[in-house]
């Protein structure tokens, strides 16, 4: 009888077995997680022998798992300092919503013949949810960039294109972990974001416009949060 990686028969059946994660993987979810929501905020200097400790493991998974995060950009190693979370300097957020918006733009149009009405649906409830933080107050931002990301992946992940999604995923993670938008954007943005959503999903709800249209008004959505800040902060 084989055990791995499938389990022993069970009424004519196999059963799949998934192993284990290593320490190495679960210490890199777990440092992950901290990094996105906050916990281990931006220029946070990451100790080995302490995360190890409080991770139970030795040093060498969390050595490993920070150099995995180093490689997604959402760690940084600067000489004689060691690892810290990464920051976004100066421009630098702005540069990446702007590859956001690129991306994103280019997903909702190719969403658009394969969106269904089940991830309509899906959109405008968490659309709904960040109407309804907007008018309550006091914002919760934490829960509103949540919300806010899985809006925007309810119709990105539809687009057709793994690596598309995987981009996407990627950015949104970096621009979490930055803690910049989660500080101004909800303040600043949230109520006409909410608008603009409803917009888009009715866009897609009509199915009338060219694919260049729906990549115009999705980009221009995302860039609407640069220059929203650029107003008020700048």
């Amino acid at each position: 009888m084989i055990d791995a990686p499938f389990g022993p028969v069970k009424s004519g059946k196999w059963r799949v077995v998934h192993p284990e994660p290593s320490k190495h993987e679960l210490a890199y979810r777990e440092i992950r997680e901290r990094i996105i929501d906050g916990r281990l905020g931006p220029g946070r200097r990451l100790v080995l022998s302490a995360l190890a400790r409080e991770l139970d493991v030795s040093p060498v998974p969390v050595r490993e798992a920070i150099r995995r995060l180093e490689a997604e950009g959402l760690v940084a190693f600067e000489r004689n300092v060691g690892a810290r979370v990464a920051t976004l300097q100066d421009d630098e957020w702005e540069q990446l919503v702007e590859m956001l918006a690129l991306l994103d733009g280019f997903a909702f149009a190719a969403a658009a013949a394969r969106v269904s009405p089940e991830d309509l649906a899906e959109a405008r409830a968490l659309n709904g949810r960040l109407r309804e933080a907007a008018a309550a107050g006091p914002i919760d931002h934490g829960q509103v960039m949540a919300l806010h990301r899985r809006f925007h992946r309810a119709l990105y992940r539809c687009c057709g294109n793994r690596y598309v999604i995987e981009s996407l995923d990627g950015i949104w993670d970096r621009i979490d972990a930055s803690r910049v938008l989660v500080t101004l954007y909800p303040a600043l943005r949230l109520t006409t974001a909410v608008e603009e959503h409803d917009s888009l999903l009715d866009r897609l709800e009509r199915g009338e416009d060219d694919p260049a249209v729906l990549e115009s008004c999705a980009r221009e959505h995302n860039l609407n949060a640069i220059r929203t800040i650029r107003k008020n902060v700048s």
